[in-house]
């Protein structure tokens, strides 16, 4: 009865909300993904997901990974979301990052889209997103990927268990060693208890310099977390 009532409320939500393209706005109706940009994002697809150690900062992290480049539809994308209150296409996008980093599979039922298999061997015990940077939009894209990402993987969801100490500046325009001063300490457990002796997935927007899941990663391992890794949606190389 549960399983029925769920899916007639999501059925009522696409009828009033349809699943729309998170890059381009189409309604996508009953199309699994957006034909319209599909091309593009196999081209701005990463070849392998695993991030190299030796092109971001990865200390007290034990690794990272990113479904694609920070370029055309995908940073246009995530633009709208942070500045234009378009937090709704997280979902879509959420999904895309549990297909293409993890590997699980979905399927498309009147609108909906489902979960249809999941990693076997459940490699987190928690996942946690990296706090809101302090503008008030009302939501943060990094919890709302990460809630999709929990619901993909059958894992924990502790949306709190990371909390800014301070205020810090914009890392645009920063150099490497500006931007790892800039968030130095600048994050917290907020229950160490809940951390201690778990393996995180920490979840991101995009990974630059990797200052900020760094110290995000640092925070968590202080409180006790066994294993810290990071994914986010999209990488760029800092020049």
């Amino acid at each position: 009865m549960r399983g029925e009532r769920w899916l007639w409320a999501e059925q009522l939500r696409v009828l009033v909300f349809p699943r729309r393209c998170p890059f381009c706005g189409r309604v996508l109706g009953f199309l699994t993904r957006c034909p319209d940009c599909e091309p593009e994002l196999k081209q701005l697809k990463l070849m392998i997901p695993r991030l190299p150690e030796s092109e971001h900062c990865m200390e007290h992290l034990s690794g990272a990974a990113a479904v694609c480049r920070y370029d055309g539809c995908v940073r246009e994308a995530i633009l709208r979301m942070k500045n234009g209150g378009q937090g709704y296409c997280a979902r879509e996008l959420g999904v895309w990052m549990a297909a293409e980093i993890f590997g699980c599979t979905f399927r498309q039922q009147r609108g909906i889209i489902r979960l249809e298999q999941s990693p076997v061997l459940r490699r987190f015990d928690l996942v946690v997103p990296v706090p809101a940077s302090g503008r008030e939009r009302g939501y943060n894209l990094p919890d709302l990927l990460a809630r999709q990402l929990a619901w993909a993987l059958d894992t924990p969801l502790d949306c709190g268990a990371l909390q800014k100490t301070r205020r810090t500046e914009k890392q645009e325009g920063k150099t490497a060693r500006q931007r790892m001063e800039n968030v130095k300490n600048a994050y917290r457990a907020t229950n160490p208890a809940a951390v201690e002796g778990r393996r995180v997935l920490l979840v991101d927007d995009v990974i630059t310099t990797g200052a900020t899941l760094s110290n995000c990663a640092k925070a968590l391992r202080t409180a006790g977390a066994l294993d810290v890794f990071a994914v986010t949606l999209a990488e760029t190389q800092f020049a």
